[in-house]
């Protein structure tokens, strides 16, 4: 595939974003489609380091348990990260055409989270909707490394080369 045809990760952290229990809390359920609003574009969603089992409250609580660890100056800042890969409509054809599994896609992306940066991650992938023409995949991530209670740092550098292994994934599987 071109470049053209691989989809965008967006990083939506800036100063002052998600920087409230409650807009962790909310995105959470947002992405997760929770949030009591019907929306009939969810395909899937799950976390990587919470136990799903425990549904957006449980996840939250985990979350929060592993942010207690930040013994930080001052105020907490964010609580969270909010990443969305957005495919390209060549990788959404290939998905449809495939009939490859959204989950397996978006699970594998979600680890890249954990196993680099040691946070948690809650993910969902959702069809169409009013500020994505493709598939997209949501990624709420933990800003504590629950490893070492340190807050999440990444620069402009290191998104683009988790972009890169995000569409380094999905390629792999279309290819397989």
């Amino acid at each position: 595939m071109k470049s053209s045809e691989y989809g965008l990760l967006l990083n939506k952290a800036r100063k002052g974003k998600y920087s409230n229990f409650q807009d962790m809390v909310y995105l959470i359920r947002y992405v997760t489609r929770t949030n009591g609003k019907p929306d009939n574009d969810l395909i899937t969603w799950g976390g990587i380091g919470v136990a799903e089992f425990t549904g957006t409250e449980g996840m939250t609580r985990q979350f929060e348990d592993v942010q207690k660890m930040h013994r930080g100056k001052g105020k907490f800042g964010r609580y969270v990260d909010h990443e969305i890969y957005s495919c390209s409509s060549v990788e959404e054809r290939h998905i449809k055409e495939k009939r490859i599994d959204v989950d397996k896609i978006a699970r594998k992306m979600a680890y890249d989270f954990y196993e680099r940066d040691h946070c948690q991650v809650v993910y969902g992938a959702h069809t169409k909707d009013s500020g994505n023409d493709c598939i997209h995949i949501h990624f709420v991530i933990n800003s504590v490394n629950f490893t070492t209670g340190n807050k999440r740092r990444e620069n402009m550098r290191q998104t683009r080369e988790r972009q890169d292994r995000f569409r380094q994934i999905l390629k792999e599987e279309i290819e397989k």
